[in-house]
């Protein structure tokens, strides 16, 4: 009768069957993961240029593993015309899981979203309010981000940058203004309330990101949602949350939190929260604290338990 147990241990198969094991999972695995359909991400140059492509690179990593689905740019040119993004994006997979469109490209979102109605087109519209309308005979869904748990989480953080005797700076766009601003100011107010829930009874002053404050001397921290290039030039040694897509690696030293709501930020949530029947999802921002930028490990681990 044939020894397969001594052909094994003469073999050493048996001391190697554990790694064979884990080699054939890490196989199926992988296998699985290129067979499954793909998400792509409509993108261009200004976006890998505010982005960073490396940057760029490394979340598409990070998302594709997150969802265990591969993430694939399709880059198109600016000023193509929707036919022409639609034929990228077609050439790109036959059959993607979702197709996710920067705002910009709404209208050729619309149009790839007829010519295949049975593939999930989500369309990341920003903060900004959706048009009346828009887009309501078809099947696209639309990803906004979420400013009230943004405005709130952002009022925190701007509290523990700041001391409760100095003032809070908040500079904002027109965008942001005509969104969320009621009779009685509502981003204002969401604000105000992560102010108020670490502790700061001071007012937070509001202006345009175009203008200048009369003064930066009693100011203990800065929340641009705007233009700010100016004041960000200034070089003033004031802490500084920033809502942009920009790479942190590239903004002043002054920046200590970045709120990012870019397509690939807001993508794993967005697509785990989608459902045919929706039209619009609501994703916050991804907040990151830059932690060599920050001075006290109390500080940063208390800043980053309230952006989570």
């Amino acid at each position: 009768m044939l020894n397969l147990a001594g052909i094994f241990n003469r073999f050493g198969v048996r001391k190697k069957l554990p790694v064979f094991i884990v080699l054939l999972f890490v196989l199926i695995l992988s296998g699985v993961f290129f067979l499954r359909s793909p998400v792509l991400v409509v993108t261009d140059a200004s976006f890998y240029l505010i982005y960073g492509s490396q940057r760029f690179n490394r979340a598409a990593v990070r998302n594709s593993f997150a969802l265990f689905r591969r993430i694939v740019p399709v880059p198109v040119a600016e000023n193509a015309a929707l036919d022409i993004i639609a034929l990228v994006v077609e050439t790109a997979s036959s059959a993607p899981y979702a197709v996710i469109f920067p705002q910009r490209y709404a209208n050729a979102a619309v149009f790839y979203s007829t010519r295949h109605p049975q593939t999930p087109v989500l369309v990341m519209w920003g903060r900004n309010p959706l048009p009346p309308g828009f887009a309501q005979n078809t099947n696209i869904v639309f990803v906004r981000t979420d400013m009230e748990a943004d405005l709130s989480r952002a009022g925190a953080v701007a509290a523990v940058l700041a001391q409760e005797t100095q003032e809070v700076l908040f500079l904002t766009d027109k965008a942001m203004d005509s969104a969320y601003l009621d009779s009685r100011g509502q981003y204002r107010q969401m604000f105000t309330s992560g102010l108020r829930a670490q502790g700061f009874t001071g007012e937070p002053v509001f202006l345009n990101a175009n203008l200048q404050h009369t003064s930066y001397t009693d100011i203990g921290s800065v929340v641009i949602a705007g233009p700010a290039s100016d004041f960000l030039e200034r070089s003033l040694n004031i802490p500084v949350v920033l809502f942009s897509w920009i790479d942190p690696a590239l903004t002043p030293h002054a920046v200590r939190i970045v709120f990012n709501d870019s397509p690939l930020a807001l993508a794993p949530r967005a697509l785990r929260a989608f459902s045919p029947d929706q039209r619009e999802i609501l994703v916050p921002s991804q907040a990151r604290v830059l932690s060599n930028r920050i001075e006290e490990r109390s500080d940063f681990r208390r800043l980053r338990s309230l952006l989570n």
